[in-house]
């Protein structure tokens, strides 16, 4: 029987890897992290590292041995010989039926509800689970017109703010026009969302979530419960749990067992990206039918991200400048003749953010969301940096990044953006032109009525008659068919507390652009002995698109 943990500690035990700090996806996805962990395989004496493929420079610059990691879902890439040496699963899925020599499966409680699903529909495996032990609860009433008022207050600040950043930016005039904190409808999206998927109660578990709804910090074990018909929201935490927000209601032997008296019906919406199979087993016991709502509840943040504009525009300047100035002390420290390491640019960028902050007198924190940063010299992989030297022979330095903009320990924003060094003709010469594709090129077709995957297929013409000199400049090979390849990853996504998985601007993304639409725009292009990045922040606003994160 093949055994399956996401025992981050355990992780780190055996192979030395913070998933949070070492692995890319690990950090950008906020509301599934789990989703994208590390799982450790052990059947009988053999034990793996299983690991999505994106992430294997990481996992190699961290130090895992190579035999000890097996790769799932192959890295979309233009330039085939960066993985020619890595064969990956095509699917977690059919990794994991590979490796269960009697095609049993046994998964620990913190394994995701989603990786039990998609096991146990392949039909091939034989899957059973752990169940979690109980945690007795408290449940605390939330106000949630306290909850409006707060995030209310934040906003009314926030404005502010954004109005002095880019009062006298000529590109951005009119921006400030967009700038409100009038309107909030949380309750009522949230609201429509359970009444479509024909829900009794609201499961909030992911951070990104818990915090949209209550306005506070999530203690560990602490989760939100929405209940649409009563429009209710309550906290259940762990009993000694201190400062909730609320009044207490009750108490409870579970999580489970809370839901299930405080909800009117049976249909519980769930993060199944998020939670455990040990408390999805927990909420199934206790009675509840348990529908699938990740996706739903990403597309829930996302369309409201023009309520929270203001921290947007906060977040787009401060990213925008902390990128660029260190990239440009990479650049100046290079032409001195001197060395140093990712390590000392990622120094820096930490340094500028906070340069940002005071220079301006932001009342609210700004914190790195993710870094990205790594020279190509390295790894063409994107990840976090390391101790890796930096100095003539630098073909590229890539700087992919977000901050979150925090208020009172609560996410009101993030960003995405990211610039790059290119040192090789070729890659100066590439890197000018994917200026013009994003921001001509992908947001020049972003306005209300827009299809999201309409956007992929306009990025494609535009980059088409400009590939042959690709070619010409040892930019681009013709070991693959272009189009193909790019159509397997996104040219953008909204935003929403976080890079957005729900609308992504790629092929079967149906989601259609409106006025307040939020997000970014990006060219990644690895190739060779360069990886580059251009990605910006866009707004379509009443009556124009603005590059938010443009200088």
């Amino acid at each position: 029987m093949l055994h399956l943990t996401a025992d981050a500690a355990q992780v780190e035990q055996r192979y030395g890897l913070d998933a949070p700090r070492s692995l890319l996806f690990s950090a950008i996805r906020l509301d599934s992290h789990p989703l994208v962990a590390p799982l450790i395989a052990q059947q009988g004496d053999e034990c793996f590292l299983l690991l999505r493929q994106q992430e294997q420079g990481n996992a190699l610059s961290a130090g895992v041995p190579a035999d000890q990691i097996r790769f799932y879902a192959p890295w979309v890439t233009i330039d085939p010989r960066i993985i020619a040496d890595s064969p990956a699963a095509e699917s977690l899925t059919s990794l994991v039926a590979d490796l269960a020599a009697d095609g049993r499966v046994h998964l620990a409680a913190d394994v995701v509800l989603a990786h039990h699903r998609v096991f146990s529909d392949a039909g091939t495996l034989e899957v059973t689970a752990d169940d979690q032990d109980p945690v007795p609860v408290v449940a605390y009433e939330i106000d949630t017109a306290a909850v409006l008022a707060r995030f209310a207050d934040w906003r009314a600040e926030g404005v502010q703010v954004a109005r002095r950043l880019i009062e006298g930016v000529e590109h951005l005039g009119g921006l400030a026009d967009e700038l409100s904190a009038a309107e909030d409808t949380r309750f009522p999206a949230l609201t429509a969302l359970a009444h479509e998927r024909a829900l009794d109660a609201v499961l909030l578990a992911a951070t990104p979530n818990y915090t949209e709804v209550t306005g506070h910090v999530q203690p560990p074990g602490t989760v939100a419960v929405w209940l649409p018909a009563a429009e209710r929201l309550v906290v259940l935490a762990p009993r000694g749990t201190p400062d909730l927000p609320g009044a207490p209601i009750g108490e409870y032997p579970s999580v489970g067992a809370a839901v299930a008296e405080l909800s009117p019906g049976t249909r519980t919406g769930v993060e199944e990206e998020f939670v455990g199979i040990g408390l999805a087993r927990e909420l199934e016991r206790a009675g509840a039918e348990l529908v699938g709502i990740s996706t739903d509840l990403g597309h829930w943040r996302d369309v409201r991200d023009h309520e929270d504009l203001a921290f947007q525009v906060i977040a787009a300047r401060a990213s925008v400048f902390a990128i660029e100035a260190a990239l440009a002390w990479a650049e100046h420290g290079i032409d001195d003749g001197r060395e140093f390491t990712e390590l000392d640019i990622h120094a820096v960028y930490l340094d500028k953010i906070t340069e940002f902050r005071t220079t301006h007198d932001i009342p609210f924190a700004i914190e790195p969301y993710f870094t990205n940063l790594h020279s190509s010299n390295r790894m063409l992989f994107p990840g976090p940096p390391v101790d890796f030297p930096i100095n003539q022979d630098t073909t590229c330095i890539q700087l992919d990044a977000g901050v979150r903009v925090v208020a009172d320990g609560v996410t009101v924003a993030t960003s995405d953006m990211a610039r790059s060094l290119p040192r090789t003709e070729g890659g100066k010469e590439a890197y000018a032109f994917f200026f013009d594709v994003v921001r001509e090129g992908i947001i020049g077709q972003l306005r209300p009525g827009v299809v999201c995957e309409d956007v992929h297929d306009g990025t494609l013409r535009y980059l088409a008659p400009h590939l042959d000199r690709m070619r010409e400049i040892g930019m681009l090979g013709t070991e693959i068919d272009f189009d193909t390849e790019y159509r397997k990853r996104n040219v953008g996504h909204l935003m929403g507390k976080q890079e957005s998985f729900a609308n992504e601007l790629r092929p079967g993304y149906k989601h259609v652009l409106q006025v307040g639409s939020y997000g970014a725009a990006e060219i990644p292009w690895r190739y060779d002995n360069v990886a580059i990045g251009t990605e910006d922040l866009w707004y379509v606003g009443r009556n124009r698109t603005y590059v938010v994160s443009k200088r």
